[in-house]
């Protein structure tokens, strides 16, 4: 779980007492930027596909008061896993349905990914250049590194295809809705989550999110390392 884990690390990482409040202040910025962002893109695909719903709710709008539930925004804070509010849509509104499912449903993930992409260029140049003794470079070095991390972790946790999230509503712009697959994963959507996130990670020490976030991680940066 990454907040705890986190927390936990910079704890007992020998900072000073200004460092981690930097860290902690720079952790708390990242996560209520890529959950905002990625609920503004919901909102923003669901509009240009047709359906004002969210538009009409007040979400079509970056500020995080919109988007966050203050339990939820916690638990994402300390302990790694929380949840925003859902964004409102009628796919019925759409002007085309499978299209525009496709669009409302991945638009958060893409948005994430194209904010850790631009992230990991900033943040390969403040490693490679940057003087880590001055507080301003310090505080974007965890900045740029923790949007990357978090952004890229936001983006494949959404992609799973386990109800409610991104990935199984994408599916449901290529499949029929009552097909075995998409019927299991409705009926066991939270023994799902649970195997994913804690019974697999704790049986063989391995997250799949993780792994797919540290390859992501390194090919980003090793592109810019082509050019730089």
């Amino acid at each position: 779980m990454l907040g705890s884990m986190f927390i936990f690390d910079i704890m007992s990482g020998g900072y000073t007492g200004v460092e981690v409040l930097i860290i902690l202040a720079a952790f708390a910025a990242t996560v209520v930027i890529a959950i905002s962002s990625h609920e503004f893109a919901h909102a923003y695909a669901a509009l240009r596909a047709g359906d004002h719903t969210a538009k009409m709710a007040g979400r079509l709008t970056l500020d995080p008061r919109a988007h966050f539930e203050p339990l939820g925004l916690l638990c994402f804070l300390f302990v790694g896993i929380g949840w925003a509010k859902p964004v409102p849509v009628n796919p019925f509104r759409y002007r085309n349905f499978k299209r525009g499912n496709f669009w409302v449903s991945i638009s958060g993930v893409l948005t994430n990914i194209v904010i850790a992409f631009v992230c990991s260029f900033a943040f390969f140049m403040v490693d490679r250049f940057g003087n880590l003794d001055n507080t301003l470079i310090f505080g974007l070095y965890w900045f740029f590194m923790l949007m990357l991390l978090i952004n890229v972790t936001l983006a494949v946790f959404n992609l799973l295809p386990i109800p409610p999230l991104d990935g199984y509503n994408l599916l449901v712009s290529f499949t029929k809705p009552n097909n075995n697959f998409m019927r299991f994963m409705r009926e066991n959507a939270m023994i799902m989550l649970l195997l994913v996130l804690f019974i697999v990670p704790v049986i063989f020490q391995v997250s799949i999110i993780f792994l797919a976030r540290e390859y992501l991680v390194d090919a980003f940066l090793s592109f810019w390392g082509l050019f730089i």
